[in-house]
């Protein structure tokens, strides 16, 4: 099986190397077992000169992307690591699709002869300006989740899975470990479950990927325009500890305990208690990281009375429960005492 993997500069350098020792492992784990290696692949920039990815150290490509598709052999699988950094303003992701325009052929005709195509992160962004996310909804690192939306208005984001396999396409969310978890997706469905076990645990990892919720915690909420959300986001972080009254809120801004509903549907994708339940998840998430105070006593301090209530909604939100999360994300101090 021969995989393509587009180079673009800004990308995540950790993350290509990582797709490359895990391919190299798989392969060594069928050797070791008397199989065939299964894996080739071939590193394609747009000019064929090296990349710079965040980290600063080039990665050389093997070929440019017209010397690529001149070669007689033609990819079974593309892999579209990040386009640009996650943090990166707007302007600079419009330009870094920009930049990516040649291969956007590529990936169209690829998926028109059945080849299979990955994105990870923002590599999204290139499946869906060649029209393949239309019905698909894709997956990216959060932080790059309004410029999807500012981009591709019209489209869906998955925030729940690590990876989505759509048959002929798949897309991962992104995030140092998702290029380890993304190749053994790729093995188990490929070389099978067994050489996925085994190359997972020769790399000393889990086979699966976390879920995403727990890392969004801090996912940031105030990227728009809307001054009257603003304004009603600060009330809610202010007094999150306390029974809120929506409809005193719409009040005290001049509209409607409807009209409050559709903008903040509008600009930040919830209603305005689930609103107030981030909130009061987040706090609950920092004071499980930072102190030591029982999960009953946070329960009471976010502003929850019915601790099992709360619990539960920690649970559906985060994927894990609060004592699993203490022990992932709190002081290695605290968890030792």
């Amino acid at each position: 099986m021969r995989i393509a993997i587009f180079l673009m500069n800004r990308c995540i350098g950790g993350g290509i190397h990582s797709i490359v020792d895990s391919l190299m492992a798989t392969n060594y784990t069928l050797v070791k077992s008397d199989h065939e290696p299964l894996f080739e692949w071939d590193t394609v920039s747009i000019d064929g000169k090296a990349i710079t990815p965040t980290n600063g150290l080039k990665i050389q490509a093997d070929y440019s992307l017209v010397e690529y598709l001149k070669l007689d052999t033609r990819p079974d699988v593309w892999i579209f690591p990040p386009a640009f950094h996650s943090s990166t303003d707007f302007r600079k992701v419009e330009q870094a699709v920009i930049e990516a325009d040649p291969v956007i052929p590529v990936i169209q005709q690829h998926q028109d002869r059945g080849g299979l195509l990955v994105s990870i992160c923002s590599g999204s962004f290139l499946l869906a300006k060649a029209g393949l996310m239309n019905n698909l909804p894709a997956l990216m690192h959060w932080k790059s989740e309004q410029h999807f939306r500012q981009m591709f208005p019209k489209l869906k984001i998955d925030t729940h899975n690590t990876i989505a396999d759509y048959g002929n396409i798949i897309s991962a969310i992104g995030g140092s470990s998702t290029y380890e978890h993304l190749i053994m997706h790729l093995v188990e469905r490929f070389a099978g479950h067994r050489t996925a076990v085994d190359t997972a645990k020769f790399l000393m990892m889990y086979l699966h990927a976390p879920p995403p919720q727990p890392f969004r915690t801090n996912a940031e909420t105030t990227n728009h325009t809307d001054e009257l959300v603003l304004r009603a986001q600060r009330h809610i972080e202010k007094h999150c500890n306390q029974d809120i009254d929506f409809n005193g809120l719409a009040a005290r801004l001049n509209i409607s305990d409807r009209q409050l509903n559709r903008r903040f549907s509008k600009s930040l994708h919830c209603s305005p208690l689930q609103y107030l339940q981030t909130i009061r998840i987040n706090r609950a998430c920092n004071l499980l990281e930072l102190t030591q105070l029982p999960a009953t006593k946070i329960v009471y301090e976010v502003g929850y009375k019915d601790e099992s209530s709360f619990r539960r909604l920690f649970k559906k939100h985060i994927e894990m429960t609060m004592d699993a999360y203490r022990q992932q994300f709190g002081s290695r101090e605290h968890l030792v005492n």
